[in-house]
């Protein structure tokens, strides 16, 4: 299973490749249906390889988990590998495999994932399999405990064991306190070391139905053909009748404590960091001018070498040898902007901190020129241009957007909300989106600190 340990990333990459479509009459001839037991479909038409990219998209992840049960959403993603009543324990991945496919899955906050890629003829039994496992999975103790064992050890090696992802995780958790956010995708140690088949089965029924599911298929296929193909192989499953229930963002976006900094000391750590989370409002089409606004702000200050920080910070003022942003509004619930830096050797986090204040600030208080303001949108696109030349990354981007709530028709008019930023549009999202009140800051650190300042 691909492991949920890209957060960052995969928030990143959610959000910003949308711009990568194009606009609705460049961008792939994307075509949907329904089925009558609530299965949507998405299918994007490719014909340049006999293959296809076919991926089943359930509307859970680790932010509806009951309380108590951390972990569960992506412990169940294990568990869907394990057998059925008719693919034996450990047999789904080898069958694709055997076929000359390739497959995985990932769990995040909002939803959960599986896919295959897999040539043209052999998208039926893909279909059959998933089918399979969406309500025919064995759930027995045994199985259970293997897997529980196994997530505790992911826990180990990529979280307890990582002073970045650590840190990582308090900063969130502070971040986002009151709201499912707060809790990690993984879950805690404590409560993922009491998950049981109960709490397993319990999930499975509440979540895995074809009316919580969006199928989407990338390649060498039509609307017609894939609709025949489901029709067959998901037709006659039951709808739970059970959709997800409503979260509810956090309005007051303040964030206790944040003068304080989260600080972590690790003997581990060889290169100090620094971060700045800030919490975003929940993402509202009516206001999706801002959020594109974000996006664009994000590419001036953090945008690799011509960005702003790396300008000031690392080239001028030898302050930092790494620096970035990016902005994730692409959640059910409050995103996030976040900038980083690795401090020189000698600078302490103050100054640097400081030497990011006045880039913020300048930011809020004067417009960006017409040069950085067109390069920024330039970059967005070309940047991510070549994801239309990957089935997998578009199947990634519509069935992503679909999880929050978006059409296909919203993700291919995303460039136009880009293209349409003007330079005030960025002055007000820096003076909307950066505030201190709304943030969290960490230091990553091999040595004790003294003070705890951001």
């Amino acid at each position: 299973m691909t492991s949920l340990f890209k957060p960052l990333y995969a928030a990143l990459f959610c959000v910003a490749v949308l711009v990568a479509c194009g606009k609705p009459t460049d961008g792939p001839k994307v075509e949907t249906a329904k089925l009558e037991n609530g299965l949507e479909i998405i299918v994007i038409p490719d014909f340049r390889a006999d293959v296809v990219t076919h991926m089943l998209w359930y509307r859970v992840g680790s932010a509806d988990e009951p309380k108590g049960k951390s972990g569960i959403a992506h412990f169940f993603e294990h568990l869907m590998f394990r057998g059925t009543e008719n693919i034996p324990p450990g047999e789904f991945s080898k069958t694709v495999a055997r076929l000359g496919g390739q497959d995985n899955a990932f769990t995040s906050y909002d939803y959960t994932a599986y896919f295959q890629r897999i040539a043209k003829d052999k998208l039926g039994k893909m279909m059959e399999m998933e089918a399979e496992r969406m309500q025919k999975l064995i759930i027995q103790d045994e199985i259970v405990a293997i897997e529980r064992d196994v997530i505790l050890e992911e826990r180990s090696s990529r979280v307890d064991g990582r002073p970045a992802s650590l840190l990582g995780e308090q900063l969130r958790h502070r971040l986002h306190k009151g709201t499912a956010y707060e809790v990690p995708v993984i879950g805690w140690r404590a409560e993922i070391e009491k998950l049981n088949a109960v709490d397993a089965t319990n999930f499975y029924h509440r979540y895995y139905a074809p009316d919580n599911a969006v199928l989407v298929v990338a390649g060498a296929v039509t609307l017609d053909e894939v609709l025949a193909l489901a029709q067959t192989h998901y037709g006659d499953l039951q709808p739970s009748g059970q959709p997800r229930a409503r979260r509810i963002a956090a309005t007051d976006l303040t964030v206790a404590g944040f003068d304080q900094a989260e600080v972590l000391a690790d003997a581990r750590v060889r290169q100090p960091s620094w971060q700045r989370l800030y919490r975003l409002p929940q993402y509202s089409s009516a206001d999706k001018r801002q959020f594109a606004a974000a996006d664009v702000l994000a590419e001036i200050l953090g945008g690799g070498l011509t960005g702003r920080l790396y300008q000031t910070l690392v080239v001028a003022r030898k302050l930092a040898v790494n620096v970035g942003a990016y902005s994730d509004s692409s959640r059910l619930d409050n995103g996030e902007f976040m900038i980083y830096a690795v401090p020189a050797p000698q600078v302490e986090f103050a100054e640097l901190a400081r030497a990011i204040d006045d880039e913020i600030t300048t930011m809020q208080t004067a417009e960006v020129s017409a040069d950085s303001l067109r390069r920024a949108k330039r970059q967005l696109v070309s940047d991510l241009v070549f994801a239309r030349d990957s089935q997998q990354s578009m199947a990634n981007i519509f069935g992503s957007a679909a999880m929050i709530g978006l059409s296909p028709d919203d993700v291919l008019a995303w460039v136009d909300e880009i293209d349409a930023v003007t330079a005030n549009d960025v002055r007000r999202a820096a003076q909307a989106f950066l505030k201190p009140h709304h943030s969290v800051t960490g230091h990553l650190t091999g040595e004790m600190e003294t003070g705890g300042q951001p």
